[in-house]
């Protein structure tokens, strides 16, 4: 993106003759008055008090997003994409349940406010038109296969005997190690605002420029691993119920809430098969196992060995087993059987059918893993489609 500081030549002239000309974003004005009134909007929603410090973050945070909303509905316009008034008033009447208001209430108290409804309009008009231009465009592309969803599953189910963190952010992006300081004493700002009692969540809709700024910064339940390093350092020393310091990262400053925290070890459960037969037939045991495919193949073993059983055993938490049990247990994966184990019995085989972690635990289904993935990579997409439309237009930014 080219950025112009107003102003040379024919521009120049244009911008006199154009008074209250923010910004020029390829030939399409936007207005001091447009500026303004995405300020009080950001204000009004996030609640932040407009000091001297926010004011400055919020003016810029407006005039970005209008600039990033004017590349994303010029490029959607190229495509016909139209967003009908009913799916604008649909996203708006979303918006007033999620506050108990009505959609006459939100209009009305934007009005108040000396707000335009159009403002909130525009802004949703351009999301809804992006999110359908981003999806046609890359949605059939994005395939998940049943390999990358245990591969997920897989590091969510290793990471549960590790202390868990239930967070929201915000990231600030710093364009400039120049703007650094600029954009610190601006996330100082905003954590004093929400101390004294502006919403986290309101806040992260606002000025995050997170992925999940459009869920109020919300992150879910994560694991240290899965944080930027600079971020891991700070989370242990966090209590449930406290906001982070604004946290250097690669590009800007992170502020976290850490809404709760619980340590590791979540109970894993295990269905498998305690195979016996009698004192001196082993061979036959050994023999038999290898035609045994699964845990149901095992269960007629009573008819092949004489005096040979078959103990079930179904959700049982692997902690609550003997050692011995447990470590023979742990070496196996569904499906697998021990070598034979010699007991006062005879000879015993110990077969896994399923491990599996107690509901609660916190693991998705396969469905939820493949639905983070797809909308995760989405995101990327999305983030770099925009980073493209930027560098590839020009807007003049007047002072």
């Amino acid at each position: 993106m080219a950025l112009v500081l107003c102003c040379t030549g024919q521009n120049a002239a244009l911008a006199q003759a154009a008074e209250g000309v923010a910004a020029i974003v390829n030939d399409e004005v936007i207005s001091t008055f447009d500026v303004r009134q995405r300020m009080r909007m950001i204000i009004s929603s996030s609640r932040v008090k407009p000091d001297e410090q926010t004011l400055l973050r919020v003016q810029q945070q407006a005039l970005r997003s209008l600039i990033e909303e004017r590349l994303q509905l010029q490029e959607t316009q190229k495509f016909d994409i139209v967003v009908e008034q009913s799916e604008i008033d649909q996203a708006i009447g979303r918006l007033a349940r999620q506050n108990s208001l009505t959609i006459e209430d939100v209009k009305n108290d934007m009005i108040k406010s000396g707000i335009s409804p159009t403002t909130l309009e525009s802004q949703i008009r351009s999301e809804i038109a992006w999110q359908i231009l981003v999806n046609g465009r890359y949605g059939s592309r994005v395939r998940v296969s049943n390999n990358q969803i245990a591969q997920s599953k897989s590091r969510m189910e290793a990471a549960l005997s590790k202390p868990q963190y239930l967070i929201s952010e915000v990231l600030l992006e710093s364009p400039s190690p120049e703007q650094d300081p600029v954009i610190y004493n601006g996330a100082l700002s905003l954590i004093q605002q929400m101390q004294s009692g502006a919403p986290f969540q309101a806040v992260a809709r606002q000025f995050s420029s997170a992925p999940s700024a459009s869920q109020g910064g919300d992150v879910g339940w994560v694991h240290k691993a899965d944080l930027p390093e600079e971020v891991q350092t700070v989370l242990d020393g966090m209590q449930a119920g406290t906001i982070s310091p604004p946290i250097k990262v690669p590009g800007g400053y992170y502020i976290i809430a850490m809404r709760d925290k619980k340590d590791g070890g979540a109970p894993q459960v295990i269905n498998f098969r305690q195979i016996v037969a009698p004192t001196g037939q082993e061979d036959a045991l050994k023999s038999y196992m290898k035609k045994v495919q699964s845990c149901d193949d095992a269960q007629d073993i009573k008819e092949a060995i004489s005096g040979a059983f078959t103990n079930v055993f179904e959700d049982v938490a692997i902690s609550e087993l003997a050692p011995a049990v447990r470590d023979v247990l742990d070496s196996l994966q569904p499906g697998q059987a021990s070598k034979p184990v010699e007991n006062p019995q005879g000879a015993m085989i110990f077969m896994v059918c399923s491990k599996h972690y107690a509901e609660g635990a916190g693991i998705p289904s396969d469905e939820q893993i493949a639905d983070q993935l797809i909308n995760t990579r989405l995101a990327m997409l999305s983030r770099r489609y925009l980073r493209d439309l930027r560098r590839d237009s020009t807007v003049e930014i007047h002072p």
